[in-house]
């Protein structure tokens, strides 16, 4: 693979999160930087800048004199991600009910029926990726606030790595996702911001119960 732009480690690093994301690097797996530089055809100094980004986004940790390796995934992380990240988007999902302007809303909804597609033809993969676009526009759009959207943002990627795990884990939670991310547009467009709060809280709920079943299920085997 060759990599070769503008904004090269932020490339890097969001090719290396998605391998994270899907699972084709294990927890705990070792990214050894001169083999790993050299299959991508980058410096080591990119990587590098890579990696600091891949700590921040909580995918990697960095050990001294020991490197780089892919973060475990334990229950205590996956409650403590769900607990914060999902009060942060309740929160910016009452300001959107509250406040949304015209032409704000109407790109969101229209992913719904997308999202409907992507399921029907059993394409898991293309349905995650089209929520998370709308949680990222969203975020750009609703938050309001620096320090919010850089949370949400820095928390994104770990959120994308256990919603991943809970497809592979329980297909039919795509099922229930879609049902509350309707009701959520419904509350969000009839300006119910204690109700759009209530749907994002309880999709966050009804994940983290799945990703919990599958860590636990792995430290079983």
């Amino acid at each position: 693979m060759s990599l070769k732009a503008v904004s090269l480690s932020e490339q890097i690093a969001e090719h290396l999160a998605e391998r994270i994301i899907r699972g084709e690097l294990a927890p705990g797996e070792k990214l050894p930087e001169a083999e790993l530089a050299k299959s991508l055809d980058v410096s080591t100094n990119s990587l590098r800048e890579a990696f600091r980004l891949l700590e921040k986004r909580h995918l990697i940790e960095l050990q001294p004199r020991r490197g780089a390796r892919v973060c475990e995934v334990t229950e205590s992380q996956v409650r403590d991600l769900y607990d914060f990240l999902f009060l942060l988007l309740s929160h910016m999902a009452a300001r959107a009910a509250r406040d949304w302007q015209p032409g704000q809303i109407e790109d969101l909804a229209a992913m719904l029926p997308e999202l409907e597609r992507h399921y029907q033809a059993d394409d898991m993969p293309g349905a995650h990726q089209v929520a998370f676009r709308f949680v990222e526009l969203a975020t750009r759009r609703f938050a309001n606030n620096s320090y919010l959207a850089a949370d949400i943002e820095d928390l994104v990627p770990l959120l994308k790595r256990f919603s991943y795990i809970a497809l592979q884990e329980e297909t039919t939670e795509f099922d229930g996702s879609l049902r509350i991310f309707q009701r959520l547009l419904e509350n969000v467009l009839g300006r119910n911001p204690e109700q759009a709060a209530a749907d994002i809280r309880e999709y966050g709920d009804n994940q983290c119960r799945i990703v919990l079943r599958a860590v636990a299920k792995r430290y079983a085997a």
